[in-house]
C-alpha cells in the first residue's frame, strides 16, 4: 500500500518533475538519467502528424483513424486528468485538463485519483478535442509511465500523449533525443514534409522546427534528413507553402504497429 500511495503522489505531483526536467535535462549528470528514460530501449514512439491540410491518398487511412484505431481497439482506456507538462509551465495556449490517454489493461492500474475510465466513445471525443486544440499526437510505449502512474504490467500499456510546442518535455528536448537515440523517435514510413516551389523564405517554420531541421538556403525554406514528420513547420506557414503527404500505398498503420506494439499488448 505504501508503494501504491508512493506512485499516486509522483503522478498527481508530476508536474513539478516536468517543470525541472525542461531546465536541468541538459547538464550533466542529468542529461544521462534523461538518456536512460528516453533511449530506444525504453521509449519508442512516433508523432502523428494530423492537420486538415495533409493530403492522404483514397487508399490510405487517415493519419486520425491510426490513433482512433488504438483507442477503438484497447481493452481499457484511462484519461489523465491534468497534463504534467502544460500544468508545470502554467500553459496558457492549451488546455491543461487535456492529460494524455493510457490504453490497453495496464491503464486500469491507474488510480482514479489521477485518471478517469474512459468509454471508446469518450476516448474519441478526448482525441478530437486535442486535435481541435492543435496538439499533436504522440504514440508510444514509455516506460516511465510505468513508474509514475503505477502500472504493474507494463507490456500491456501503451500511451498516447497530446503535446503542445511550448510545454512538453519530449518536444523541448526532442534535438537531443534524436540526435543520441536516434531509433527512439522516428518518422513514420510512407509520411513526407516538403517545401513547395512557392516559397517565400519568409522564414515562419524554422523556429518551429522541434529538432532544429528546417534551415534557409537560396532564399527558401530547406527540410533536413532528420525529419520525423510532425507537421509543425507546415502548420507554422501561414501561406500553406509547406505539405505533409501520405505516399500512394503507404501502409502508414502497418508502420505505426510495427515500430510501437513490439511487445505490446493493448487487447
Amino acid at each position: 500500500m505504501g508503494r501504491k500511495k508512493w506512485q499516486i503522489d509522483l503522478a498527481l505531483k508530476g508536474w513539478r518533475a516536468t517543470h525541472w526536467a525542461k531546465r536541468i535535462g541538459h547538464v550533466t549528470p542529468f542529461k544521462q538519467m534523461a538518456g536512460l528514460i528516453a533511449s530506444e530501449k525504453v521509449f519508442r514512439g512516433s508523432f502523428i502528424p494530423v492537420d486538415e491540410f495533409i493530403e492522404v491518398p483514397p487508399s490510405t487511412v487517415a493519419p486520425r483513424e491510426v490513433v482512433a484505431d488504438y483507442i477503438t481497439r484497447a481493452s481499457h482506456r484511462t484519461i489523465i486528468h491534468d497534463c504534467p507538462c502544460r500544468k508545470g509551465e502554467g500553459c496558457k495556449d492549451h488546455p491543461i485538463d487535456l492529460g494524455c490517454m493510457l490504453l490497453g489493461e495496464g491503464s486500469r492500474d491507474v488510480d482514479p485519483g489521477v485518471g478517469r475510465s474512459a468509454t471508446a466513445e469518450e476516448g474519441l471525443a478526448h482525441l478530437d478535442r486535442a486535435l481541435e486544440s492543435g496538439l499533436l499526437p504522440l504514440v508510444g510505449h514509455i516506460f516511465v509511465d510505468k513508474i509514475v502512474f503505477g502500472i504493474d504490467d507494463y507490456s500491456r500499456l501503451l500511451t498516447v500523449c497530446f503535446c503542445c510546442p511550448c510545454c512538453c518535455v519530449v518536444r523541448c528536448e526532442m534535438k537531443g533525443l534524436v540526435s543520441v537515440f536516434p531509433d527512439s523517435l522516428v518518422r513514420l514510413e510512407g509520411v513526407t514534409v516538403a517545401v513547395t516551389d512557392e516559397c517565400v523564405g519568409c522564414g515562419e517554420c524554422v523556429e518551429v522546427c522541434p529538432i532544429e531541421n528546417v534551415t534557409m538556403a537560396g532564399g527558401k525554406a530547406q527540410i533536413g534528413e532528420m525529419c520525423l514528420g510532425c507537421g509543425s513547420c507546415a502548420r507554422a506557414c501561414s501561406r500553406g507553402f509547406i505539405k505533409v503527404s501520405i505516399e500512394p500505398g503507404s501502409k502508414v498503420q502497418d508502420e505505426l504497429r510495427r515500430r510501437v506494439e513490439a511487445g505490446v499488448d493493448i487487447s
